[in-house]
């Protein structure tokens, strides 16, 4: 192997089955690292229960390798540095869980757990906990976020520097075909809230703060996607939330697919995001890629993922949020399809593997003779 080639170890647990955040983000990775660096070898260690889903899945000519441990922690920590060895790695590359031994750069989603336990159940908090404990062994530690590494670097001092590599939105969102979805019967005009159904999401205040609004109507809804799947601590909503679903204020679709969220993106009056925190805060950007107005929690961490291009509010004001839907359905035209901004996620993407492997650099290379 050459000296501008790596022999690279993917971390690919989540490959198939998972947190939806967490695959997307590994996948867009794994694909952008080909695209950018075809000379790498690229190897991925996929749970042996999933395996022989990933057939006609992977990424050209990418070696598949199996693991058996679970749960991600304790497959990561302990059975990745043996795959390493065993396939001649130069490096692993792994999602929050860094492996005991061997060369490695870690991709930590956040720690937000350890800023606010409250907001995570007891089991969630006891899985999440050795992820800055064993971040000490990866050669380099990276995130999604300026505001994520700091984090990181405020609670865990030896772990610095984090580099921050950034995100964009899903590769599939992107080029998917806008769909209508069929829960929105004949509306025309709505907001939109994207998120997971849970205390750190705040979709109370959106939904009180649409209670309070002169524009929220049968006509002019807040339409909620999201689900409580990975979500930790639930929201508890109050029993206004039932009257006014059942006045046709407001509409929960659930769990959608990439071209009616786009859709809803294209055509929404504007995006409540009104997270209290954040690891970075993909639904914003994801609004902002199809031209959608943002509603944000005035947060570090929402202000640099929406470039300052945002309506930011106090979370915890329901009547800032109200102030800001009247404010944006009065220039909101109906059956309006935004055309999406001259972005380009894959090439997002692309930048995001760039500065991954470059964080790989420190790292040693054994030598492979």
């Amino acid at each position: 192997m050459n000296s501008e080639s790596m022999r690279v170890l993917f971390d690919a647990f989540w490959w198939h089955r998972g947190p939806t955040a967490n695959r997307s983000v590994m996948r867009e990775i794994i694909f952008a690292w080909k695209r950018v660096f075809p000379d790498d070898e690229i190897v991925l260690a996929i749970r042996s229960a999933h395996a022989d889903l990933a057939a006609d899945d992977v990424p050209e000519n990418a070696r598949v390798v199996t693991t058996r441990g679970f749960p991600h922690a304790l497959s990561n920590s302990l059975e990745l540095a043996q795959i390493s060895k065993r396939v001649q790695a130069d490096v692993m590359i792994v999602h929050n869980y860094t492996p005991l031994t061997g060369d490695s750069v870690v991709f930590i989603h956040d720690l937000m757990f350890e800023d606010h336990p409250e907001w995570f159940s007891p089991k969630e908090r006891l899985y999440f906990a050795p992820m800055g404990w064993l971040a000490r062994r990866a050669a380099g530690v990276t995130t999604s976020s300026a505001a994520e590494s700091a984090r990181i670097e405020r609670l865990h001092p030896r772990l610095a520097p984090v580099s921050s590599i950034g995100l964009s939105i899903p590769s599939a969102m992107a080029t998917a075909t806008p769909t209508r979805p069929d829960g929105l019967g004949s509306i025309d005009r709505f907001f939109l809230c994207v998120g997971r159904m849970n205390v750190r999401k705040n979709l109370e205040t959106a939904i009180d703060g649409a209670r309070l609004s002169t524009s929220i109507s049968a006509e002019f809804p807040l339409v909620i996607v999201g689900s409580s799947e990975h979500s930790g601590v639930n929201a508890e909503l109050p029993p206004s939330v039932r009257r006014m679903a059942e006045r046709g204020e407001l509409l929960f679709l659930g769990k959608i697919s990439d071209g009616e969220l786009r859709w809803l993106y294209e055509r929404s009056a504007g995006l409540l995001f009104l997270s209290r925190d954040e690891g970075f805060g993909l639904p914003p950007v994801e609004a902002g890629y199809f031209g959608s107005p943002v509603v944000a929690s005035d947060i570090d961490v929402l202000r640099e993922v929406t470039g300052g291009e945002a309506i930011y509010v106090d979370p915890d004001s329901s009547a800032d949020v109200a102030q800001a839907i009247d404010s944006l359905a009065l220039t909101y035209m109906p059956r309006l399809r935004r055309t999406s901004t001259t972005r380009d996620a894959q090439a997002e993407w692309d930048s995001v593997a760039i500065a991954l492997r470059h964080a790989t650099m420190p790292v040693p290379k054994e030598d492979q003779s």
